[in-house]
């Protein structure tokens, strides 16, 4: 029975993290503009990278709901499945 619960854990867990990688890459493309080199040094940073990722937020804030359909039924489905996974780890603890 122990196995089965893994199993079942491990198909839940491989399943949420599906859909997260395919959220962030959905998120990259519909975010991505022109690469652009970095000039400095500090253009490398971790404060870098913050900055890019809330101008990524911003702009898939801009825009509109039927370009981002297939982003946020991915985020969606994320969240489901660590809402099953929540509910697996409740129930078969019994």
């Amino acid at each position: 029975m122990s196995t089965l619960k893994v199993v079942i854990y491990c198909v839940t867990i491989a399943v949420a993290l599906f859909f997260a990688f395919w959220e962030a890459r959905l998120k990259r493309q519909l975010t991505d503009e022109a690469p652009q080199p970095p000039v400095s040094v500090s253009d490398m940073g971790v404060i870098n990278n913050l900055k890019e990722m809330i101008k990524r937020e911003q702009y898939l804030n801009c825009l509109p709901k039927k370009a981002t359909v297939k982003y946020r039924r991915a985020a969606m489905l994320k969240l489901l499945f660590v809402a099953i996974l929540i509910a697996e780890v409740i129930f078969l603890q019994k």
